[in-house]
Order: C-alpha cells, then structure tokens, then sequence
C-alpha cells in the first residue's frame, strides 16, 4: 500500500479511513473489514487519552526510591508506564507529557538505572528488562534518538545470557513469561539491525514456539496476568511465512479453546489478561487478516476496558499497571504509529 490510509465501504456504512497496517492485513486476505473493529477504532484517540491519564498519575508518584523509575509501585510498572506515555504521544501527536518524560529520562537517571541493572543481574530478570526494552524501541520511534541505546543493548545481552543458561520454557507465566521477553527482544533486535542477536532470537522462536502441532489451552492462563497462549501465536506469526500461519494457528486454537474474555477476575493479576491477550490477538490478525481474530480481539479488549473499575480502581491492585497493558493493547490500531 502506498498511502497512509486506506478506504474501505462496509455494506450500508461510510468509507472510514484505516490506519495502514490494518489496511494491509485486510487487503491481503480481501476480507471486509470487521464490523465489530469499527466502534473501536473511531472511538481509540478518546480511549488512548483517558488510559493515558491514569498512566500519567502514577508515573509521576514516588513510590519507590528508584532514580528513574519511581512511581507505580515498582520499577517494571513504572519502565512501562513511561513506555506508554510515549506510545501515547507516538500514536496521537498529543505532546503533553514531554515534561514528564523528559524529567524522568535524563542522561544522569539512565545511567543510573542501567548501574543498577549492572549490579543485580537476577534484578527485573526477565519481565521488566523485557518492558525496557520496549521502552527503548518507543523513544527511538517517538524521538528519533538513541538515547536509551546503551542501556537497551546490555539488557538485550542480559535477556539472551538468561535464556541460554536457564532454557525456554513456552508455558512459562507472568514474571518468568519467556514469550513476552522473547516479543521485545526480537523487536528490539530488529529495530536497532542486530543481526546476530536476531539470529539467536529467530532460532529460539522457530525451534520452540514454531513447531509442527503447537497446541495450547487458555485455561493455563487462569489466575494470571500475562498471556501465554496469544503471545505464544505472536511469536510465531514473527518468523512463520503466511501461507503456513493461518492453518498452523487453527492447530494451536483448537475450536474449544480460543480464549474467552475474562469477565470475573479471580484476583488483581487476573484483571490484566484480557488486554495482555488482546495484544497478541491483534498481532495475528494483522498477520493472518481473519475477522474472527479481530473479533476475540475487540472482545477481550472491551471487557477490559469498558468497567474503569477493572483499570483504575485501587491504585495497588490495578491502577498502578492495568492501563498501561491497555495502551500496548489498543496501540496497534494507530497504523504507522502504533507498533
């Protein structure tokens, strides 16, 4: 596709305008636009600014005495709390959390952090090293410097010395969830062209998430904030071609077990998996262009979403992190200015 956006007529309904990389899952399968995906979109600037407000309340806080990353209780909500004030700024061109940002993310507080990083290997190991780096690909889009540079390089080198010691487990959940860390280190990679690192992570990816009769059960999520299922397809759909990705991940979701939103959370991780699984539902629906993706998709992100109380509620149980999972999970509608 050549232009920014695309024009889409759904039966009955005005031309919308599609953010490109929507446009380019779409036209590739020649498959309509879902209509579920419509309210979502048109309404996702309004969304991002109220997630954004709340992000913004704790990342300003002191919670802890971290030199950088300070608020939201502790330093893998906070890393990913100024992660997504930036995305915010990225995905809608509102510039009023640049101060804030720029407060936090001085040469002096980087350094610091990264001595930190430094000196306790096991600290963050593997979760919230992964969000920094997460952080990192956001500021070099958002910014166009390579200002966390240093600092993302020796935690990708951290991640990679990690998982060659301790192994990759697929089924591993939250805190420990390899799938996530090996998401962010293979687009970090990518972003900055390390090629060697890429290698590794593609390797890892292919002999253990991108193997022949895959399966996965949802109910292995039940508790937990961190998807595996989703995120175990978004890692495949990064090195699979695509001819083989839509009948593989048939395999991988069994009929009766594509994930069902989560309306009764069991407890305050809990509150965090339907946008934690709608962020890789959306990926592979860019990839594959099936509706029924996106559909599960809008799904899990409006229960999570349309309840604030399951988003901003207590400040220790989800304030504190459940919106900033909401903006990773809304940014791939932004196009070219999501991720």
């Amino acid at each position: 596709m050549q232009n920014a956006t695309w024009l889409r007529r759904i039966s009955g309904m005005a031309f919308v305008a599609l953010p490109a990389t929507m446009a380019a899952a779409i036209a590739c399968s020649a498959a309509p636009l879902p209509e579920k995906l419509l309210p979502l979109l048109q309404s996702k600037s309004e969304i991002a600014e109220d997630l954004s407000k709340a992000v913004r309340n704790c990342v300003v806080r002191s919670d802890t005495d971290h030199v950088a990353f300070h608020g939201c209780v502790d330093w893998h909500s906070s890393v990913h709390g100024v992660w997504a004030l930036i995305a915010y700024m990225h995905a809608t061109g509102d510039k009023q959390y640049e101060p804030i940002v720029a407060s936090i993310l001085t040469p002096s507080n980087i350094e610091a952090e990264r001595e930190l990083l430094s000196s306790r290997p096991n600290f963050e190991m593997p979760y919230g090293r992964a969000w920094f780096l997460r952080l990192a690909i956001e500021y070099r889009h958002y910014y166009g410097t390579p200002a966390l540079k240093s600092m993302a390089d020796e935690v990708l080198e951290s991640l990679i010395d990690y998982f060659r010691h301790c192994g990759i487990d697929v089924r591993s959940l939250e805190y420990s969830s390899a799938s996530w860390a090996l998401s962010n280190m293979y687009d970090y990679a990518q972003s900055e062209g390390n090629d060697a690192a890429l290698g590794i992570i593609k390797d890892w990816i292919n002999k253990n998430f991108a193997r022949e009769n895959a399966s996965c059960d949802p109910a292995e999520e039940r508790g937990t904030f961190m998807a595996v299922c989703t995120n175990w397809a978004w890692l495949a759909s990064r090195v699979m071609p695509r001819e083989q990705l839509a009948p593989w991940l048939d395999t991988l979701f069994a009929r009766d077990r594509m994930p069902a939103p989560v309306s009764s959370p069991l407890n305050w991780h809990h509150y965090g998996l339907n946008f934690s699984r709608a962020w890789g539902l959306w990926e592979i629906y860019s990839a594959t262009g099936e509706p029924k993706y996106a559909d599960v998709y809008v799904a899990h992100f409006r229960q999570g979403y349309d309840d604030p109380q399951k988003w901003r509620g207590s400040y220790l149980g989800v304030g504190h992190w459940v919106p900033q999972f909401g903006m990773f999970a809304l940014q791939g509608l932004f196009g070219s200015r999501g991720r």
